[in-house]
């Protein structure tokens, strides 16, 4: 960062740390410090300081030698964290910063790793830096590829008695209608439980479905994210049954300071036929709404039938963006 207002300066994933990932717009989950732990990476944090005041952080997560900044499954969102603005800030000079902070960053990491990969939140959208990033001269450069997630309005959960007391549900789909009104006419029931083995133990079952051998060393580090972050009370774990009381479909939600996120999801093939895949996710979604969430990030829309289920709830479609740099070192 020569000739720049703006330093980076590696940091401990603290206390601060999780104050600021909270605080900052651009914030999730995935860059709190007990989440980022549970998943078992290399993790790397800087600070973005204008002499000594936090403008922005950076988080990535790195193979093992510490050489590239990749991306892993379970950390859906990285890289830039910008701080709130200051009082004194105008829309032009909120942007301004940002843009410069940004060109910054992506030059900082450029030089620091053969590969740069990020997956920036959906409320940061401006990536003309990094797009710029080298721009004319011949060197690498900054790829991006377009991704998809999806935003449901918890608005009216709390307090309904009856689905059509809730705003969304003039929004769902049709089938998804019926299959909310099948759950309570046939009496599907849902309660929360913390149940790391019986999710992984689904999760297996649900790929297998679909002619996937799920590794075992994937398994083992699901089953260990969710043990940790229901332990450290991050996470809700639901469970629908029908009335014979054989759990059906589970599905996995974190959470920080300004929305939950659906993690995961699976249930037993055997009883995919049963209304309780719906149940699972709409009666979270009152349990959610209850103790204060207003906003659910589904988490990810990119495949064709994912995509169709999530957005059958009448959630909102949001992009955002994944970057990839390929430095060409001899």
């Amino acid at each position: 960062m020569n000739d720049s207002p703006y330093t980076l300066e590696e940091c401990p994933l603290d206390e601060k740390w999780d104050a600021f990932v909270e605080a900052s717009p651009t914030g999730t989950l995935f860059s709190l410090a007990s989440y980022m732990r549970a998943v078992r990476v290399p993790v790397r944090a800087f600070w973005c300081l204008r002499k000594h005041e936090r403008r922005a952080a950076v988080v990535v997560s790195e193979n093992a030698d510490g050489s590239a900044a990749v991306l892993h499954d379970f950390i859906v969102h990285n890289g830039l964290l910008f701080a709130l603005p200051a009082p004194q800030q105008n829309r032009s000079q909120i942007i301004s910063e940002r843009f410069d902070i940004a060109s910054d960053v992506a030059t900082a990491l450029a030089g620091r790793y053969e590969r740069v990969e990020l997956a920036f939140a959906p409320q940061l959208c401006d990536i003309r830096p990094f797009l710029w990033h080298n721009w004319g001269t011949g060197e690498a450069m900054y790829r991006a590829d377009i991704r998809y997630t999806a935003y449901v309005d918890l608005a009216g959960f709390a307090e309904a008695g009856a689905p059509e007391d809730i705003p969304l549900f003039a929004d769902i789909s049709y089938s998804r209608r019926q299959e909310v009104r099948k759950a309570r006419k046939e009496g599907a029931q849902t309660t929360e439980e913390a149940d790391a083995d019986g999710l992984t133990a689904f999760y297996a079952l649900t790929l297998r479905r679909q002619h996937i051998e799920p590794e075992p060393e994937r398994l083992e580090e699901l089953r260990f994210l969710a043990a940790s972050l229901l332990q450290a009370g991050m996470a809700r774990l639901f469970v629908s049954r029908m009335p014979g009381g054989e759990p059906a479909s589970m599905a996995l939600f974190g959470s920080d300071a300004k929305r939950a996120y659906y993690l995961f999801g699976a249930g037993d093939p055997a009883l995919r036929n049963t209304p309780c895949g719906t149940a699972v996710l709409w009666d979270a979604f009152a349990a959610l709404a209850r103790s204060g969430c207003r906003e659910l990030d589904m988490e990810g829309v990119n495949s064709p039938r994912r995509g169709w289920f999530k957005l059958s709830f009448g959630a909102e479609l949001l992009p955002y963006y994944q970057l990839v740099l390929e430095n060409r070192r001899s």
